[in-house]
């Protein structure tokens, strides 16, 4: 009540929940709709493998309870090497488009190696 201008954010890790298991989709949901009702605003949503179909529940169940859900790209390597086989400028860009097809209304990108 004290601060009604502020917004609540949780990282969410997709089919994991916050814990480190996959849990039923159900347990995803009832876990959404439980932290919306408690006040989070904001569902920072990720994959650390960045495997969308894992994120997509939660992205869902957050757009059901009319909250924000901010789906995360978890970026690794050098994006202008094109050498890569698979982590270059494209890969992200696609997995953004999907994101965006999926329901997220905003993206996030996570930098799990600070670089």
């Amino acid at each position: 009540k004290k601060m009604p201008n502020l917004l609540f954010q949780m990282l969410f890790r997709g089919s994991n929940a916050v814990g480190y298991t996959n849990y039923p989709d159900n347990v995803i949901k009832a876990f959404i709709e439980e932290a919306a009702d408690a006040g989070i605003d904001v569902f920072r949503i990720f994959d650390s493998l960045n495997w969308i179909k894992g994120m997509e529940v939660a992205i869902d169940a957050v757009r059901q309870t009319g909250k924000i859900a901010e789906a995360t790209i978890c970026y690794t390597g050098d994006i202008d090497d094109p050498d890569r086989p698979k982590y270059h400028i494209d890969y992200y860009k696609k997995m953004a488009r999907e994101l965006e097809a999926q329901g997220a209304h905003m993206l996030a990108i996570k930098d799990m190696a600070g670089l």
